[in-house]
C-alpha cells in the first residue's frame, strides 16, 4: 500500500502533536502538584510566597496602611 507524501506528512503531523499536547499536560499537571504541595506544606505562620502578595496587601490591608503612614506622618 503506497502512501503519498502529503498523507505520511499529515500523519507524521498529527503524532506529533498528540505527544506534544501530551507533554505539555504532563508539564501542566506536574506544575500544579508542586503548587498544591508548597500549600499544604504552609501554615498559618509562614511567610506569605504568593507572586500577587502586593496586591493581596492593598486589597485586606489598605485601611490599616494609610492610617498608619498618616500617623508616621
Amino acid at each position: 500500500m503506497a502512501i503519498s507524501k502529503e498523507e505520511r506528512y499529515a500523519m507524521i503531523r498529527k503524532a506529533a502533536l498528540k505527544i506534544q499536547k501530551r507533554g505539555k499536560i504532563a508539564r501542566a499537571n506536574d506544575a500544579l502538584a508542586k503548587e498544591v504541595e508548597t500549600l499544604d506544606r504552609q501554615d498559618y505562620k509562614s511567610n506569605i510566597s504568593w507572586s500577587d502578595t502586593d496586591r493581596f496587601i492593598e486589597g485586606h490591608f489598605s485601611d490599616l496602611i494609610t492610617t498608619n503612614s498618616e500617623e508616621w506622618n
